[in-house]
């Protein structure tokens, strides 16, 4: 029993470090994967195109089925296997197997194997197409968590250096050194510092919930969910292609959303084939063998003896009787063994048929004309899918480039501010400016390292998604 309970504690103890842990972005994007109910509702129909794609195959083999049956009939029948009347209660039983093989019947059956197994790769593709969607907005959340991360630092730090100004000149102000209205303009900045404090801890804490959604993470384990803070330290050796072409040829080549709809042209051009495969001949074979048992079949027993005369005829022109003599077994008759007559009664058959369609009302002739159709369909969406995934490559490619001149910007902006607020601080201290002076140098510090913060997640993102596009998987180093 200690065993036990020393066991089962250990396995609650390696749960909870594992609930407490921080999370990764791998591990927030494979936890979506596997929760996400789209995504298993791609995977059951992923599932179903296999199952129809075994079916398909199956199409091409001979069929088997065996039958058997066991029955009794009352008044007249004939005897299935006597070929005579019978009027009393007949037993009967019968016994077969089949099979049934298409010959030839234009290739339809080939060309619908063929054609789910195209299907099945473009399901195939539309799952990782909506795996791949789903772990960029995972990635664009998480980074928003690290944001209001770094934004409430910042509020925080604020409120801090404001705390330590308000005490200062508190007691510049109980000593006669600084007029009072600069210990109610300052604590009039503690008091937004406050509110911006809990303004970003309620963001923070949205950002939290949002990729708890996201991720379908358990309510019961919200309180302790939190995520891993990557080492951000080298972001400038983050580096873009030369030109977008590199990443667009490489996304339009491998992307599965151009390999989905590759598939659906191909699985198109092979639906026409199917079509008019209908207007084919028809030809196939069947083979049945079996086997029998009656209840009317009787054997004679023992030896054959005469049995009186029985009348044959009358003589023509005196119409005298005819007879001649009977005979009969002397222990009569008996039912006919049941493996007796399964052993004697085989049967077999062999048939072929041929079917020519000649006219059926236009039907084959409309399913040709739909198949074109939905081939042209294919097409167009083959070259929109192209089209499309161009532009998202040149876009996110744009968005790239201006969010690293936003960067830089921003990076001399913070410089200048913090510079600037430097001096303000020394000067407000000595007092040689007022506390608006101060406060003007602080919100535009404020600002700098909020729009700094802003476009480094930005760039980190922009450049993610670019290299997403040319294959590389979603991390953060």
């Amino acid at each position: 029993m200690s065993k036990i309970l020393t066991l089962s504690l250990g396995l609650f103890l390696a749960v909870s470090l594992q609930a407490q842990e921080p999370w990764s972005l791998k591990r927030c994007i494979d936890h979506a994967f596997a929760n996400n109910i789209s995504i298993k509702q791609s995977e059951l129909q992923l599932e179903l195109n296999a199952v129809n794609k075994l079916q398909n195959f199956g199409t091409m083999l001979p069929s088997l089925n065996a039958s058997a049956s066991h029955g009794y009939n009352w008044g007249q029948t004939i005897d299935p296997f006597t070929n005579q009347f019978a009027s009393e209660r007949i037993r009967s039983n019968s016994l077969g197997l089949s099979t049934r093989l298409t010959i030839f019947n234009g290739f339809q059956n080939l060309n619908r194997y063929k054609q789910s197994t195209q299907d099945f790769e473009a399901q195939k593709q539309n799952l990782l197409r909506m795996q791949n969607d789903i772990a960029l907005n995972v990635a664009n959340t998480y980074l928003n968590v690290l944001f209001q991360e770094e934004f409430l630092k910042i509020a925080q730090s604020n409120l801090q250096s404001t705390e330590q100004q308000l005490d200062r000149i508190q007691k510049l102000v109980e000593v006669g050194s600084a007029p009072e209205g600069d210990l109610l303009d300052i604590q009039a900045q503690y008091s937004s510092d406050q509110a911006s404090v809990i303004t970003a801890e309620n963001n923070r804490n949205l950002a939290y919930l949002s990729l708890r959604q996201l991720i379908l993470v358990p309510s019961e384990e919200a309180g302790s969910f939190s995520i891993v803070a990557p080492d951000l330290s080298d972001l400038g050796t983050l580096t873009l292609p030369g030109s977008s072409e590199t990443a667009t040829n490489m996304a339009v080549n491998s992307f599965p959303e151009i390999k989905s709809a590759e598939a659906s042209v191909a699985s198109a051009q092979t639906g026409i084939q199917i079509a008019k495969g209908g207007m084919s001949p028809n030809l196939s074979a069947s083979y049945s063998y079996g086997s029998g048992y009656s209840g009317a079949t009787s054997v004679p027993q023992g030896e054959l003896v005469p049995a009186g005369t029985i009348p044959i005829g009358f003589v023509e022109g005196s119409g005298d009787l005819v007879v001649t003599q009977d005979f009969t077994y002397s222990d009569g008759f008996e039912t006919k063994a049941f493996n007796d007559q399964i052993r004697d009664n085989v049967n077999s058959s062999l048939f072929f048929s041929l079917s020519i369609p000649i006219f059926n009302g236009f039907s084959t002739h409309g399913n040709v004309q739909r198949a074109q159709i939905n081939m042209e369909t294919a097409e167009l969406n083959l070259e929109q899918a192209k089209l499309t995934l161009t532009q998202s490559v040149e876009s996110a490619y744009a968005d790239a480039l201006a969010a690293l001149n936003s960067y830089r910007a921003a990076e001399l902006s913070v410089s200048a501010a913090e510079k600037a607020m430097e001096y303000a601080t020394v000067r407000f201290e000595e007092g040689a400016s007022t506390i608006v002076e101060f406060t003007t140098s602080r919100v535009r510090l404020d600002n700098a390292r909020a729009d700094l913060i802003r476009n480094k997640y930005d760039y980190l993102f922009r450049v993610k998604v670019v290299e997403f596009y040319m294959g590389q998987p979603i991390t953060l180093r």
